[in-house]
Order: C-alpha cells, then structure tokens, then sequence
C-alpha cells in the first residue's frame, strides 16, 4: 500500500479589524503523490467556475429552467470506500510505535478523494453565527443594496448562442509597452465572463498584439462548447 506522507499549514484568522484573532493548524495529507487508477479512481474539483454557474443561469433562463442549491456542505465529513494509509504527523510521532501508519476513516485535506467524499456526504456547520458573523452579513447587504442597478440581467426566451469577442491594443503600458487584451463571453445576450489582462510576452506590432489575444477567447470557447454538451 502506499503510504501518503502529512504536512501540517499554518494560518492567522483575522477579525474585521485586520486583528489576529486565531491562529489555526490544519493537517493536510500530500496528496500529490497518489496515483490514477492506483491510489484513487476519479476526483474533480469541488467549486464551480463562476463561469460555469453564469452559463448555467443563462440557459435556465433560455429554457424556462427551475433551479434548486444546497450550500450547506462540510468538507471533511466524507467517509472514503478505499484503504488509504497516511504517515504519523510531524511533531506527533509515537515512539512506541514509531513504524505504524493511521488509516483513513474520513476525508482529509490533500487527498485526491477528498472533493468527491465531500459531495457524497453533506453535512451542517456546527459552529453558531457570533456578532462578527452578523455585522459581516450585514455589511454584505448593505453592499447589495447600494449595488442593484450593477447586477447583470438575463432575460427570458435568450438564445443559445456563444459569442466570444475578443480586442488589443499595442504597447498601451507607457512602463513596458506591453500590449492589454480584452475578452468577453455571452450566451445569447447574455455576458458570462470577461477578463482584461497585460499580454506577457512584448508584441512589435499590431498584428501580433492581436494574434496573442485571440488565443484565451479560443480556450474559452472550446471550454463552454464542452460545458454546454457536459
């Protein structure tokens, strides 16, 4: 069997006033190390793209869709079918038995089991909402409310279209000369992402500047032809 080795991260939880007030330890198996077909069969990632969720939005609203969420979800509450044995944690060795090995009766962190174990197996926050929880909620809709009018709007009866479009300017930076690309994607009339980002490499001229921002508006266009037959 193979044995997967431990590391543990270290974090400082902030309060809403930047002050430390916690300061946490988590053990992560190095999961890195499993292999396909060997240590696990499939795995995926956990968190939508919030591309993802806006063309599925966006054909909901094509299609007259009902949509239904479920956020209240814990991640190491997943039991996994598979025999996985992990390394004594660092600092934590039992010099009686300092050859043995723990095995896994739930998920944890680093594993390549670990997101599809915590779909499988939903499970509600224990921890109670304190005032900082409160006062952060509230400031979160504060926000939405100032904010309405910002929001993007997908109508009814869209069609199921992908638009991509893409632009360039050439050597924009008066710093470097480097050129900016411009994407944005739609459904429809519908806006799903958008993205405006320094080009790495330094274009001579306009064609080239414009040749290097057609390749992202590529990628993503492939990806939601996938995602939309997915």
């Amino acid at each position: 069997m193979t044995i997967i080795e431990t590391k543990w991260v270290f974090r400082n939880k902030l309060d809403e006033n930047g002050i430390v007030s916690r300061n946490k330890a988590r053990l992560v198996a190095q999961g890195y190390n499993q292999q396909e077909g060997i240590d696990y069969d499939e795995t995926y990632a956990l968190v939508a793209r919030l591309e993802s969720i806006r063309i599925l939005l966006a054909y909901a609203c094509a299609l007259d869709f009902k949509l239904f969420q479920d956020v209240k979800s814990a991640f190491l509450n997943g039991f996994i079918n598979k025999e996985v044995y992990v390394a004594q944690p660092p600092g934590f060795i039992d010099f009686e038995k300092p050859d043995h090995v723990y095995k896994l009766k739930k998920a944890l962190y680093g594993l390549k089991q670990a997101p599809k174990a915590c779909v499988c197996h939903c499970a509600r926050f224990q921890e109670a909402p304190k005032t900082s929880h409160l006062e952060a909620v509230k400031r979160i809709f504060q926000y939405i409310k100032g904010t309405t009018h910002l929001g993007l709007w997908y109508s009814n009866g869209t069609v199921i279209e992908t638009i991509v479009y893409a632009d360039s300017d050439h050597a924009g930076d008066y710093v470097n000369r480097k050129s900016t690309s411009g994407i944005c994607t739609f459904m429809g009339c519908c806006l799903t992402s958008w993205l405006s980002k320094k080009q790495t490499a330094l274009a001579i001229s306009t064609t080239e500047a414009e040749y290097v921002s057609a390749k992202k508006p590529c990628q993503q266009a492939l990806w939601m032809k996938q995602a939309l037959i997915d």
